[in-house]
């Protein structure tokens, strides 16, 4: 008999509410539930394929595994393969301190909301600084800038009160990521822009692709990649030049505009438009636009953040914020203060922390945390470090660093030649193929949930609460399990504490101790973490289908403190700006290679669903047809793409979406080779381009992943 099981997506952000049918303990399909979601009812085709991906359609483990002295993998037990893990860190950390351990956490670990506290809690309590995860591959410019410029608490206006939307190559309509730096709502962004048109609001898309999400734009600008900071730093000079900036908002809550001022006065409109070679008209007008509009807001996605000058790229996209209005003030609406935390909002602003410049400092390099963690770039060198207190136990948690990293001759290397390496995933991938241990872990639909990590994102007060839609195979393992278990084995006591970005999981005084001998049982963690929601934990549980928190809509509050300052322009950015202003242009290589999202996959999962496969059998290399023709380049054929640093060969495809001289491709995908090596099997790993030594940003090190100078020849 089939059974029908309300239940929530967790492959992004989004938690998208949906209906699961089952049939003796298997899921059959799955549908969108828009009974009580704040979004309606809408699944993206990731979500439409979860049950294709649950089933095992991409050769799930369904045992735990251990590599042998002689590579070959053998199953084993989770319980004895914890027992040998736990001995073996316990040993490190007694031998070489705390700081010889460290942990990514990938893009699937976000959504296991228990594994996420008691990884935090288990790292918190060893005393190891080493938490690195996938926000700094690919998000870090936005930390930077964070820390150097400061933070608005009474954040960015809401996508559905914004009358203008100034979006950098950011593409939601496909990558499903928006809140809080990307601007569209996570799940329907379409619906979220056309009802934004439908107000009348304007939509600004700056990107070298005519985007899905473009097509709302009522002012697209197509820039040569690697250009973002010249581009935003003129429109700031314009706001500054004409006068149309916010003079109140920056003489209560800004420093520094003189010396902004100073700084930005060579990034003249004119200068901008020649580099990125876009019409001067195209950036006269989006800076007007953003001098009428009341309530505008500017973003960007990550491509700005993995080009060039990407630090100072975030700074400018967050200073059009500051001149220009971009911030809520006080009596405007709050429409989601949080559910199970709800929380007041003040218009204050919070000075900048220069975390990067505090202990602990990183050991290969001198830079610090952001936000709490270390830049992952940084990964292979703290491995390799000659130090002691080196990396020597890396666990993985729900992701490839692997693949993610770059450079993949610099990064085996090191994973090769670390003591212990441990993957949590329930499938084995790249990482997990050099690995010393893969645990079999649970995968979402087997474990009770909570929406906690879309307490704050939802656009309205939203709460959901799912039981286990199935049960997990016998041999695999919960990855909260594995955390508790290793504190169990190490004699590490364990508390468990709400935690969100910003804050020191330390440094939280709220926590339920855990016992190391009695096993957690997960609703009463969940009951913990709704202890104080305006929605009781009874009344959560016993909706299956979510719960609206009506009249949850509150105002922004008067500042219970002015002394906050945003720094527009802070010593090492002005110094930035010069450095930029005086670039040469880079002419040795004729394309810049830009990333691209897809809609089928996100990251490297869901790349072998059938319509992935269907739609995208190799990580093509699009290209603008013209190019194609003037380099004797013809569709589907082979082509060679060469970067200072590395060599790939994939197929090409023509899209007249993309201005020329510009190549994108989707990262995360391919075989792993080393640097140099040319293999086509019907993938290409981007990463084989990028280096981890060179042109690397500053204080968070970040590679060029996107606008890479390259070459492109038939292979």
């Amino acid at each position: 008999m089939t059974e029908t099981i309300k239940t929530f997506c967790r492959n992004c952000g989004a938690q998208c509410s949906m209906e699961v049918d089952v049939e003796q303990g298997r899921m059959l399909a799955a549908r969108p539930d828009g009974s009580k979601s704040p979004y309606g009812g809408y699944m993206c085709p990731k979500g439409l394929a979860a049950v294709e991906l649950h089933n095992g359609l991409e050769a799930r483990l369904l045992s735990s595994l251990k590599r042998g002295a002689d590579g070959a993998y053998a199953p084993i037990a989770a319980e004895a393969a914890l027992d040998e893990i736990a001995a073996t860190l316990s040993g490190l950390i007694a031998k070489h301190g705390p700081r010889s351990v460290a942990v990514y956490h990938g893009t699937g670990a976000y959504r296991s909301v228990l594994g996420n506290l008691l990884e935090r809690a288990l790292v918190a309590e060893i005393g190891t600084p080493n938490f690195f995860s996938s926000m700094t591959i690919d998000q870090s410019a936005k930390w930077v800038t964070m820390a150097r410029m400061g933070v608005m608490a009474s954040g960015r206006h809401a996508m559905r009160d914004a009358d203008l939307i100034l979006l950098a190559g950011g593409n939601p309509l496909v990558s499903h990521q928006g809140v809080p730096f990307a601007l569209a709502e996570t799940c329907a962004p379409a619906r979220g822009f056309e009802a934004a048109k439908a107000r009348g609001c304007k939509v600004i898309i700056v990107d070298p692709r005519r985007t899905e999400t473009a097509r709302y734009a009522d002012l697209l600008i197509q820039p040569l990649p690697g250009h973002d900071a010249e581009i935003f730093a003129a429109l700031a000079h314009i706001l500054l030049r004409d006068g149309t900036y916010d003079a109140a908002f920056t003489a209560r809550w800004c420093i520094q505009l003189e010396e902004l001022r100073s700084a930005l006065a060579p990034f003249t409109p004119e200068l901008a438009a020649g580099r990125a070679d876009v019409p001067l008209e195209q950036i006269e007008l989006a800076a007007r636009w953003l001098g009428e509009a009341q309530r505008p807001i500017s973003g960007s996605g990550t491509g700005p953040s993995m080009a060039a000058n990407s630090n100072l790229a975030d700074h400018m996209i967050e200073l059009i914020n500051a001149l220009a209005g971009g911030y809520r003030r006080a009596g405007d609406m709050v429409r989601n203060p949080g559910t199970l935390r709800v929380k007041d909002t003040f218009e204050m602003a919070v000075s900048p922390t220069r975390s990067f410049m505090s202990e602990p400092q990183c050991v290969s390099q001198d830079t610090g945390a952001l936000v709490g963690e270390f830049p992952t770039a940084l990964l292979p060198g703290e491995i390799l470090a000659d130090s002691p207190d080196r990396i020597r136990a890396l666990i993985c948690f729900g992701g490839d660093p692997l693949m993610a990293l770059g450079d993949p001759a610099v990064a085996s290397k090191a994973f090769e030649s670390l003591e212990l390496l441990v993957s949590l995933d329930c499938r084995q991938n790249q990482t997990g193929k050099v690995a010393d241990y893969v645990l079999a872990t649970s995968q979402p639909f087997e474990r009770p949930e909570l929406s906690v990590t879309g307490d704050g994102m939802f656009p309205e007060a939203f709460v959901q609460y799912t039981e286990a839609v199935v049960a997990p195979p016998e041999g695999v393992i919960h990855d909260w399990e594995v955390f508790w278990g290793l504190a169990a084995r190490m004699g590490v006591p364990l508390t468990f504490k709400f935690w969100n970005y910003g804050l020191s999981y330390r440094d939280i005084p709220d926590g339920l101790p855990l016992s190391l001998s009695d096993k957690p049982d997960p609703e009463a963690l969940f009951r913990w973490l709704a202890k104080d929601s305006a929605v009781p934990f009874d009344e959560i549980k016993a909706s299956p289908g979510g719960v609206r928190s009506e009249g949850a809509h509150r105002s922004v509050l008067p500042a219970p403190s002015d002394l906050g300052r945003l720094e527009l322009c802070p010593p090492d950015v002005a110094a930035e700006l010069a450095a930029l202003a005086q670039a040469e242009p880079e002419t040795e290589f004729p394309f810049r290679l830009t990333c691209r999202r897809i809609l089928h996959a996100v990251n490297s999962a869901y790349r072998d669903s059938r319509e992935a496969r269907r739609r995208y059998p190799v990580n093509y290399a699009y290209m603008n047809p013209d190019d194609m023709a003037e380099a004797g380049i013809a569709e589907d054929r082979l082509v060679e793409i060469s970067s200072r640093f590395g060599t790939l060969q994939t197929l090409a495809r023509a899209e007249a979406r993309l201005r020329r001289g510009v190549v994108s491709m989707t990262h995360m995908f391919g075989p792993l080779v080393a640097s140099g090596d040319v293999v086509f099997d019907g993938g290409a790993n981007v990463g084989q381009l990028t280096s981890l030594s060179e042109d690397l940003q500053p204080i968070n090190f970040m590679p060029r992943f996107s606008g890479v100078p390259v070459s492109v020849a038939p292979a």
